[in-house]
């Protein structure tokens, strides 16, 4: 008989799909305020922000499997409580490092199932050049968990934030990181084929790696081949980090600037971010799942942002039925300027299989069946309790050289001052 509170015994090793991450939630082994459903994407869940938040104002305090780590929260040399402003939200300034315990939870019954785990930042985040990471009781490092350190601890999770660029705003609830699990180790679900590299990246590919393209693209009627972030001029100036509305968002012509691509070239200069795109267009098949990471730490005088993952499907779903998506990467340069050659080799894609295919099959909602003029699924209405086994399509999907969500569009009609920056014409 099978045991609902051992899902994993049905499973092959892998990456959980939505459908077993929901079923690891149902068991009780990842718990979290209200329901979970809506944060269960392809391949992961979103994990968000509770109330609980300090500024570090030693600095950034790595993880330490000896023991939890709101040990080093409660040393007054070490951490201050972060409080709320008048209107409930928390302001984190730039270059302060915060942590944030999060609401979701692990249980330590996860080590049994030798289920591991793999985190990054949300693509929106790493798009506003904040850096936030995942620390999990238990661990020495960032970014993951493995059985033997989780059932040494207490399957707290925190969020250590550092924005970089600009102050940003963050409440309660909000999902700034999203956590993977694996069936077994992840490096021994990695698949390194020829052929794979070709379907996910197209026929010419002969590795994972992923290049920059410096190709100039239209944007409200200028050539931009990049985005290149400024200094608010208000020190009091904060980015929401959450998705309003598109009037309610900050207007992007205050903060990027267009960058154009010169004779193949692109000059990155030092202490300065960027946003490019991969030539590269990817398509991922249903049983797949992708992990980007800079090739190297450093490339040359750059630092490379962009670690994140890509999930089953992404580039399938485009809406003008194109096959195919570039990535997006987020470059800092570092203590000298930089010239980035179009196709320059800036990431790699690891390649892991699914423990099981990702499936975009929802049920049909009851109020459907019933001929009710009311939407068709689960999410929809307040009241449908039909499922949906995973999100919809990625915010992200059609995207070519593209900001964060949490900017307004541009406008459709730009014109460039002189020192790079746009305004509506």
């Amino acid at each position: 008989m099978k045991n609902p509170d051992e899902p994993w015994k049905q499973w092959i090793p892998g990456i959980l799909n939505s459908e077993q991450i929901n079923q690891l939630c149902n068991a009780g082994l990842i718990i979290g305020e209200g329901s979970l459903g809506n944060a269960i994407g392809e391949s992961s869940i979103d994990l968000s922000l509770s109330n609980i938040a300090y500024k570090m104002t030693e600095g950034s305090v790595k993880p330490s499997s000896s023991g939890r780590y709101d040990f080093f929260l409660g040393k007054d040399k070490l951490a201050e409580k972060l409080k709320k402003d008048t209107d409930g939200t928390f302001t984190l300034k730039s270059k302060e490092t915060y942590i944030f315990k999060l609401r979701e939870h692990l249980d330590l019954r996860l080590a049994e199932g030798h289920i591991y785990g793999q985190a990054t930042a949300k693509s929106s985040v790493g798009r506003v050049d904040v850096l936030a990471r995942l620390i999990v009781d238990g661990m020495d490092t960032y970014e993951s968990f493995h059985p033997d350190g989780l059932k040494a601890a207490k399957g707290d999770m925190f969020l250590e934030i550092t924005p970089i660029t600009f102050s940003v705003k963050v409440r309660e609830g909000i999902c700034l990181s999203q956590l993977r699990f694996c069936y077994g180790a992840f490096e021994r679900i990695e698949i390194k084929s020829e052929q794979m590299f070709k379907t996910v990246l197209g026929h010419e590919a002969k590795d994972g790696s992923l290049t920059v393209n410096l190709e100039n693209t239209n944007i409200g009627g200028l050539d931009v081949s990049a985005f290149c972030a400024t200094t608010p001029k208000d020190p009091n100036d904060t980015i929401p980090l959450w998705k309003a509305e598109n009037e309610l968002k900050p207007d992007p012509c205050k903060y990027w600037k267009f960058i154009k691509g010169k004779n193949q070239r692109l000059k990155i200069e030092q202490n300065k971010f960027y946003i490019l795109r991969s030539k590269e267009k990817i398509s991922v098949p249903a049983g797949i799942a992708l992990y980007c990471r800079a090739s190297d730490e450093t490339i040359g005088e750059m630092r490379i942002h962009y670690a994140g993952f890509v999930h089953p499907l992404f580039g399938l779903r485009r809406n003008d039925n194109k096959i195919g998506t570039p990535l997006i990467f987020e470059v800092r340069g570092h203590q000298v300027d930089v010239s980035l050659s179009d196709g320059e080799k800036l990431a790699n894609l690891q390649f892991y299989r699914m423990s099981k295919d990702y499936s975009e099959k929802k049920s049909e909602c009851p109020y459907k069946i019933q001929k009710l003029e009311l939407p068709r699924y689960c999410g929809e209405h307040n009241d449908c309790p039909t499922k949906i086994t995973g999100k919809s399509e990625s915010s992200y999907e059609n995207q070519d050289l593209k900001l964060s969500a949490f900017f307004k569009d541009w406008p459709r009609e730009l014109k460039e001052k002189n020192d790079g920056s746009v305004e509506l014409r």
